[in-house]
């Protein structure tokens, strides 16, 4: 909670960084009701600054336009077409150019918002053009300005860590810990940009689908000794009754001796 005196210097602050972004629209579409909020919130995210500005731009909404069609007596008692159905629905309402130049959301009654990473009572002129795209007067805000900015707080945070000394030690930190920034960027870039758990590498991947192959291979080599074992005593079997056979087959004529009467006497 905030004490009265710190309400009013929050006012007063809120009130400065609003004048700033008001000097970055064209006094048309300050006329029409372009609105301007700002707000400091408080983040609680792992690497969030604690307090930061969130601004946002409330373009006014455009007259709504119903476009009329005179249709004939016959069409009148007949289905109407598709196109014909779509021309008779109400028209998207926007203004006919944008009353920011290049920024849709000003033509069709949106809002824009962007964020500064700093308390309102730290936020100067500079930093809301840094968060302006070109579309507003002065502003800076590119893809090439955040790839720098991002660039630019990774190697501070590098040097803070490690040192920025010119000591042996210190740059081999700076360059250990670059060489493991730029796994981690590539291994970032090709899960999809999606990070991993706060303070938590990322999830091996690989061993699960490894796994995986492994499990099928130990499966498929089980089913094989299975398979073998059968066969084996498929053939056991049919070897013994192939010796049976051979037992009683022979080789040769069949000899059967039948006895005489000369053995009955004796």
């Amino acid at each position: 909670m905030f004490s009265a005196n710190e309400n009013i210097l929050l006012r007063q602050h809120k009130r400065r960084v609003i004048e700033y972004i008001e000097s970055t629209i064209p006094d048309n579409a300050l006329d029409l009701g372009t609105s301007v909020m700002a707000m400091q919130v408080s983040c609680r995210q792992p690497g969030c600054v604690p307090l930061e500005t969130a601004i946002t731009i409330v373009f006014p909404k455009p007259p709504t336009k119903r476009k009329k069609n005179r249709r004939s007596r016959k069409e009148i008692g007949t289905t109407l077409s598709a196109q014909q159905q779509q021309q008779e629905k109400e028209e998207v309402p926007a203004f006919p150019q944008p009353l920011i130049p290049n920024l849709e959301e000003s033509r069709i009654g949106g809002s824009f918002k962007t964020r500064i990473l700093k308390p309102l009572s730290d936020v100067t002129q500079e930093d809301v053009l840094d968060a302006l795209p070109p579309s507003f007067e002065g502003g800076r805000r590119t893809t090439e300005s955040l790839c720098l900015k991002a660039r630019d707080m990774a190697f501070a945070q590098i040097g803070q860590l490690m040192g920025n000394d010119d000591t042996a030690d210190s740059k081999e930190g700076r360059r250990v810990v670059a060489d493991y920034l730029k796994v981690c960027l590539e291994e970032y870039v090709a899960r999809g940009c999606e990070a991993p758990e706060w303070g938590e590498p990322f999830a091996s991947s690989s061993s699960s689908v490894g796994g995986e192959e492994d499990e099928k291979e130990d499966r498929l080599g089980n089913e094989k000794v299975e398979d073998e074992a059968e066969g084996e005593t498929a053939d056991g079997a049919s070897n013994d009754i192939m010796s049976m056979d051979d037992k009683w087959a022979g080789k040769g004529n069949i000899v059967f001796r039948v006895p005489d009467d000369d053995d009955d006497g004796e």
